[in-house]
Order: structure tokens, then C-alpha cells, then sequence
């Protein structure tokens, strides 16, 4: 149940990231194992960009609360978009 919790909560941070840009991609969090997360991510319509592993602590770091967002999560993003 951890294991889904943490999947859960990174779904949810990484949905508020995208939004944080232009929003033209989505992604869902498929699993987590070895303090990383596998996440696939496509564009609006459905299309897959590539999966991609991402740290927990780039995870951790991103703080919607507080309006922060990883550099690293930032930098990834921002270059999947350009695939959108």
C-alpha cells in the first residue's frame, strides 16, 4: 500500500508541474522501485512521448504549496514538451 500512496502523491505533483507550463503534455506514474518513479509521458492527444525514470528526490523537491518546482523536473519537462 506505500508503494501506491507514493505513486499516488508523485501522479499528483507532476500533474500540478505540467500545469506550472503550457500544460500541452500528461503523464501517468506507473510504478516506483529503487527510489525512482517509471512515468510514461504523451502528448494531449494520447500520443506516447517516451517513459521516463524520475528521482524521488526531484519528487520531493517540487513543492506545489510553496510554488517550487526541481530544476531537473523543470528542465525534463520543459524539453518533453517540445516533443508535444
Amino acid at each position: 500500500m506505500v508503494q501506491d500512496e507514493k505513486i499516488r502523491e508523485a501522479q499528483e505533483v507532476l500533474d500540478w508541474a505540467i500545469m506550472q507550463g503550457n500544460g500541452s503534455i500528461k503523464c501517468k506514474v506507473i510504478n516506483y522501485k529503487y527510489n525512482s518513479y517509471r512515468v510514461q509521458f504523451f502528448t494531449k492527444d494520447q500520443k506516447l512521448i517516451m517513459p521516463v525514470q524520475i528521482d524521488e528526490q526531484d519528487v520531493k523537491e517540487t513543492r506545489p504549496k510553496e510554488n517550487v518546482i526541481s530544476d531537473r523536473l523543470k528542465t525534463l519537462l520543459k524539453n518533453l514538451e517540445a516533443y508535444s
